[in-house]
């Protein structure tokens, strides 16, 4: 969906009210959203025309045609692994399932290697496993596997992994690879056990390949059943890959129904470089230690998976740096944040062998033991969810605000992108990667911006047009870089949908790539998609500065401090940095949502300028300070006592 169409949804959604009301909705974390099976669901149409080169409006950001698929149902599992690099061999691997047509002998049950050695300016495509049997195959990751001291693209291997339906069930789990030079092709299909695995797709030096999925059953209820590791060894003599199963049974707490209180879709999986430090993780409640909401779970691995053993549950409301940015539960007195993990979650481990969660977090709703699934939404635009980056440590864990989700996950019955039980919803689809090194971590999603997001029936800002959003840190320095929107002002404004982006990016005198592919579609789930890469999407080291407490918001205009102190007294502070000079003022609402503080500085030029703040007034609580620069606004907790 290219501009024309995208003016033409904004005025459709006219009806909509764009007011920005203080309210609080809230969203049950266990009721999952069904995994369609559109097996039977498919087209025979495909897009003919020639690879399409998109220059972007400014900057460097553009956009380059890397394959078709016949339909969506290969891209809306976020935590599949569906972009790989190689730094060594400058290579690029997009995986997806196959186009159908006259035009073509592939089916849509074959899955597809593109790669390309040039930057991404070219791609060649082949398929990596074809349909047999009756089983076709879905929702594709995809790795690069290079043999050690090989330095030719012809000799190293792609590989893949996924679900097969027989046409009504998923019946099987796929695993193949194929030399670049098109030899040594080997699929082969595997017992599903129930599971689908697909997700945190990953190569380490060990000549080994992870990947996960879960074994679930959706009705009465999601009954979790087991998580299965697939892991493939390189088989020198065969040049094919071996396969393995590793079998995972979490104990967590079940609900009345006995549905089990675990997001069974979060499970994923994260290694250190030389795959001897292995992560599997979850969110859930876990009987060993209930903390009332849900919070990532972990095992860990330090002999390359032989052994697993479950981390200790910890109660994430002991980190202020999260909490400071949660709204209070209800009817619990004094005021109490605590975290609730969503499902969007990704994970890489840095040099150090430490995991790093990159994690959507919203306050939970109550303490009430009938509403521990439930967590807010707010409706009010300035009032964002965080994302952090949730971290082991020596001596635990720690966490670091990254940036903020300005809206929600668009609701299929609201999305315009097909109708009834065939509609497809997204959300921001965040996505986790490191520098090959492992000193820098990244992070990338998608977000609306605010003056363009309409407002659904929940009287929430929906993310209906997203952005490429992306920040860095690095874990050595502790430098940080502004959370930046790639693609505003560019053909891709508001356009880029169900994005993924590579696990690695690639490093070259201190500038840091980030591979990013998005999809281009109708508003029909089943009519033929294109896949594309999004070029030009990087930082460079100047680009991580010292001062990491200042917070970018939609526009790229301003950035805000957390004030300091806080918890504070008498006076507070606040920096706010000004990218040009803008009418710059400040309120303060209490948790009910009443004003009870604004001051208007009038026009300031760009820079830092610090605004200080007396609580002389305010009662002891929790309170919002909103800072506005034109148009732009960004929102923090803080608390007078």
């Amino acid at each position: 969906m290219k501009k024309g169409l995208l003016l033409t949804l904004l005025l459709g959604f006219g009806f909509w009210s764009f007011g920005q009301n203080l309210l609080k909705t809230d969203y049950k974390q266990n009721n999952q959203p069904v995994e369609p099976n559109y097996a039977t669901a498919e087209r025979t149409a495909q897009p003919t025309g020639p690879l399409s080169y998109h220059k972007g409006d400014k900057g460097n950001v553009s956009l380059v045609t890397v394959g078709y698929s016949a339909n969506v149902y290969t891209a809306l599992v976020e935590q599949q692994s569906a972009v790989s690099i190689n730094e060594s061999l400058d290579l690029i691997q997009v995986t997806h399932r196959g186009k159908v047509g006259s035009n073509s002998a592939l089916s849509s049950g074959d899955i597809i290697s593109n790669i390309s050695t040039d930057g991404g300016n070219t791609w060649h495509g082949f398929p990596i496993i074809s349909a047999a049997n009756g089983y076709y195959c879905r929702y594709p990751s995809g790795a690069i596997f290079n043999p050690a001291a090989n330095a030719n693209v012809s000799d190293a291997f792609g590989i893949a992994v996924g679900p097969c339906t027989d046409g009504a069930n998923w019946v099987k789990t796929f695993g193949a690879s194929i030399k670049f030079d098109s030899t040594s092709a080997d699929g082969t299909f595997f017992d599903s056990h129930g599971s689908l695995i697909r997700m945190g797709m990953s190569v380490t030096s060990d000549d080994k390949v992870h990947v996960i999925g879960t074994a679930y059953k959706s009705t009465p209820v999601y009954l979790l059943d087991t998580a299965y590791l697939m892991t493939g060894t390189f088989n020198v003599t065969n040049s094919n890959f071996d396969w393995s199963f590793t079998k995972f049974k979490p104990n967590f707490i079940a609900d009345t129904d006995g549905g089990a209180f675990a997001y069974v879709w979060a499970f994923n999986t994260a290694w250190s470089a030389d795959g001897t430090i292995g992560y599997v993780w979850t969110i859930g409640r876990d009987s060993s230690l209930d903390v009332r909401s849900y919070q990532p779970i972990v095992w860990k691995s330090i002999n390359s998976g032989s052994t697993w053993s479950k981390m200790p549950v910890y109660d994430f409301s002991n980190l202020s740096v999260i909490t400071d940015y949660l709204q209070p539960m209800k009817g619990v007195s004094p005021d109490q944040s605590r975290p609730n993990f969503s499902s969007t979650m990704e994970g890489v481990v840095d040099a150090n062998g430490n995991l790093h969660l990159i994690a959507l977090v919203k306050a939970s709703s109550s303490d009430n033991i009938d509403s521990l699934g439930y967590s807010y939404y707010v409706a009010n635009s300035s009032l964002s969810n965080p994302i952090f980056d949730v971290y082991t440590t020596s001596a635990g864990w720690n966490a670091r605000h990254l940036g903020d989700i300005y809206t929600i996950a668009v609701p299929a019955a609201e999305s315009g992108y097909g109708s009834g039980t065939n509609a497809i919803g997204w959300d921001s689809r965040l996505q986790a990667a490191k520098s090959a090194d492992g000193t820098k971590i990244f992070a990338s999603w998608a977000d609306t911006d605010t003056t363009m997001a309409p407002t659904g029936a929940s009287n929430l800002l929906l993310n209906m047009f997203p952005d490429i959003y992306a920040v860095g840190w690095d874990v050595v320095s502790n430098k940080q870089t502004e959370t930046t929107n790639f693609t505003i002002g560019t053909s891709l404004y508001g356009d880029c949908y169900f994005h993924y982006m590579s696990d690695l990016v690639f490093t070259d005198n201190g500038t840091y790539t980030l591979p990013i592919t998005e999809i281009d579609k109708d508003n029909d789930p089943g009519a033929p998609i294109t896949h594309n890469y999004i070029k030009g999407i990087s930082f460079v080291d100047a680009d991580f500065i010292t001062n990491s407490g200042f917070n970018s918001t939609v526009n790229n205009q301003i950035s805000v401090s957390q004030n300091r102190p806080n918890p504070f007294t008498t006076n507070t502070q606040i920096d706010v940095n000004l990218d040009k000079a803008s009418n710059l003022s400040i309120e303060v609402i209490n948790i009910t949502g009443q004003k009870v503080y604004e001051m208007n500085y009038g026009t300031k030029n760009s820079g830092t300028h610090t605004l200080n703040l007396n609580a002389g007034n305010l009662a002891n609580g929790v309170y919002f300070y909103t800072v506005r620069a034109g148009k732009t606004t960004v929102t923090k907790k803080m608390i007078v006592n």
